[in-house]
């Protein structure tokens, strides 16, 4: 099971990608298996020289509890300190942003995060990619007859 960011490619023209490992609490991995997390007002940034990840939502469903509940927390990301300095470069570069674009487990069952550093797109770049992707769609329609 993974989570996804769908707005992460269309919002930000992604420079480089990254994979991390994630910092949770034993409350927090069953909720992440399921699939009850969200990621998409999530954002990454630096703090002491280490990253984090800020505004990531994970709802616990507990026993003990009546009803679910959304928790918003920082979590540290776990990189090796050259991919931290690389990174860190690419975000004191003006307009580069660091986006977390789907969180996942790897084969031995570790909490993984990707996440890309690039550029804010403004809206004619949008516009072009919507135009883009319709006309591959309607090609493809037109191949298909």
């Amino acid at each position: 099971m993974s989570i996804l960011n769908r707005r992460a490619k269309f919002d930000y023209e992604i420079k480089e990608t990254y994979i991390a490992g994630l910092v949770l609490e034993s409350n927090e991995v069953k909720p992440l298996r399921q699939g009850k997390a969200s990621i998409q007002s999530s954002f990454i940034n630096e703090q002491k020289g280490e990253i984090y990840i800020n505004n990531f939502e994970i709802i616990s469903v507990q026993k003990n509890f009546d009803g679910k509940k959304k928790v918003r927390s920082v979590k540290k990301l776990l990189l090796n300190k050259r991919e931290i300095k690389k990174i860190l470069g690419l975000l004191t570069t003006k307009g580069y942003t660091a986006v977390p674009m789907e969180i996942f487990f790897n084969e031995k069952g570790l909490a993984k995060v990707k996440f890309g550093v690039g550029i804010g797109k403004k809206k004619f770049d949008k516009r072009e990619t919507i135009k883009q992707r319709e006309w591959s769609r309607k090609k493809e329609r037109l191949l298909r007859k």
